[in-house]
């Protein structure tokens, strides 16, 4: 039975938060593949949310491969459900988000916040206007005394308003500093491979450049489609691992 109660969560969404916990009741209720799950409806009361929340949730689960949609039928779990995979790398989620699920106590250090004139790949990915300027934003994610991330973000000027950039706080989320200003990312499109982090950041204290650093770079865009931010994210190659789950094209 799928009848557990959604777990409270401050910096997850609702939708989120019932992907997570319908996908932890599938695999605890003894559910198989080819096994049908409740209907929107069923779902939507026995968790008191929208049946619009329900299915956005299962979207996001058909997208993780847990489970199939065959129109007309229902929904079933799917044969990939037999493969338990953690933070699979088709899930999008932020950077803080990230390391406070793995259990990790992020601090956010800005090392810099500038304004400045797009470069053309710049312009390109983010689909800016002539004569709109950018924000570089720089930052390492510690645990403790270990830098865990180096994040490069970059995001059009227009999304500050009439903010001076100086007085923004940018040692939170990004996420939800873009969240508040309508432009929530939704996804991405991402390429992971190792790489060297860059010289300037290497000398900082508490970053090892000896260790192995895997670099991912994405375009993500928000739910209209448009691209709002473009990232490369650092990671210390001996704290991430990220999974995969490959399904055969019928």
């Amino acid at each position: 039975m799928i009848d557990d109660l959604l777990p409270q969560g401050r910096s997850r969404t609702l939708v989120l938060q019932l992907r997570d916990q319908l996908e932890r009741a599938v695999r605890s209720s003894g559910m198989r593949p080819g096994d049908k799950l409740p209907s929107e409806l069923e779902l939507a009361n026995r968790f008191a949310v929208s049946r619009s929340s329900v299915r956005e949730a299962l979207k996001l689960l058909e997208q993780d491969g847990l489970i199939d949609v065959h129109h007309g039928s229902g929904r079933f779990v799917s044969a990939s459900a037999a493969l338990r995979v953690n933070r699979p790398i088709t899930r999008f989620e932020g950077v803080t988000e990230l390391l406070a699920d793995l259990g990790y106590r992020p601090r956010n250090e800005v090392l810099s916040a500038e304004r400045a004139e797009p470069s053309d790949d710049e312009r390109a990915a983010l689909g800016l206007a002539a004569g709109t300027d950018v924000i570089r934003l720089r930052r390492l994610r510690w645990h403790d005394d270990v830098a865990l991330m180096v994040s490069l973000n970059v995001f059009s000027a227009d999304l500050l308003g009439g903010d001076d950039l100086a007085a923004i706080d940018f040692s939170g989320s990004l996420t939800e500093w873009l969240r508040a200003r309508g432009r929530l990312p939704v996804s991405s499109a991402a390429e992971i491979r190792a790489a060297a982090i860059p010289d300037d950041v290497a000398a900082l204290p508490g970053v090892d450049a000896g260790k192995p650093w895997l670099l991912i770079t994405e375009r993500c865009v928000d739910a209209s489609g448009a691209p709002v931010l473009l990232s490369n994210d650092y990671h210390r190659g001996d704290f991430f691992a990220f999974h995969v789950l490959r399904r055969r094209e019928s």
